[in-house]
């Protein structure tokens, strides 16, 4: 399965917007406001909550428990966007059928009936 690369570096450029590199060297401005709206994001509403953003393991947190995960900012920025939950869901659904799909293709077991 292809690895999602991690976020190494996050600088808060905004009330509400991060500057974000990742471990493969892609690097994006993403504004967060809308992401905000739900209610484990609420504190970060408030600006000088939201510039205590760091980067841990590879995701973007927050003091208080508030986290987004790499693969979720990966996507969001390469959208150039925070979509929503529905067209996330269908992204990572369409991509885990892929992957499966793909991981079948490749393998070298044969399947069907043997003689």
């Amino acid at each position: 399965m292809k690895s999602v690369p991690q976020v190494i570096h996050c600088e808060v450029v905004g009330a509400t917007s991060v500057r974000l590199k990742f471990s493969d060297g892609f690097a994006a401005t993403l504004d967060l406001q809308p992401a905000l709206r739900r209610r484990v994001f609420a504190a970060l509403k408030h600006p000088e909550k939201f510039r205590e953003a760091t980067v841990q393991d590879g995701t973007l947190v927050w003091p208080g428990g508030a986290d987004i995960c790499p693969s979720v900012l990966r996507y969001w920025c390469e959208l150039g966007r925070v979509c929503p939950k529905k067209e996330l869901d269908a992204h990572f659904s369409a991509a885990t059928s892929t992957e499966v799909v793909s991981m079948v293709a490749e393998s070298p077991v044969k399947y069907g009936r043997q003689r």
